[in-house]
């Protein structure tokens, strides 16, 4: 499957927010995954999660990658830090 950043952040703000599917494929959906997005295959990884509290996606992709964990953990970092910045711009 190919996306932009920005199908992966409207795919996942409709599927949090129920515009994407009725109740019953909610529970569905719920019961076999989770409600945000993350992965990696050679050479390429990303990480994309709806925060509620912000009512923000925010979507990553990494153009690396290595299969003993590093450069996820430097995904998660970024996320984090980027998401950190998103919720202190929202209380001013």
């Amino acid at each position: 499957m190919i996306a932009s950043a920005e199908d992966v952040g409207i795919f996942l703000r409709s599927l949090n927010d129920g515009t994407l599917l009725n109740e019953k494929e909610m529970e569905i959906y719920a019961s076999i995954y989770e409600f945000n997005h993350g992965g990696l295959i050679p050479g390429y990884q990303s990480m994309a999660e709806y925060h509620k509290d912000i009512d923000a996606v925010v979507v990553q992709f990494m153009n690396t990658t290595d299969f003993e964990g590093y450069h996820w953990n430097l995904l998660q970092i970024t996320h984090s830090r980027v998401v950190k910045i998103l919720r202190k711009s929202k209380q001013h």
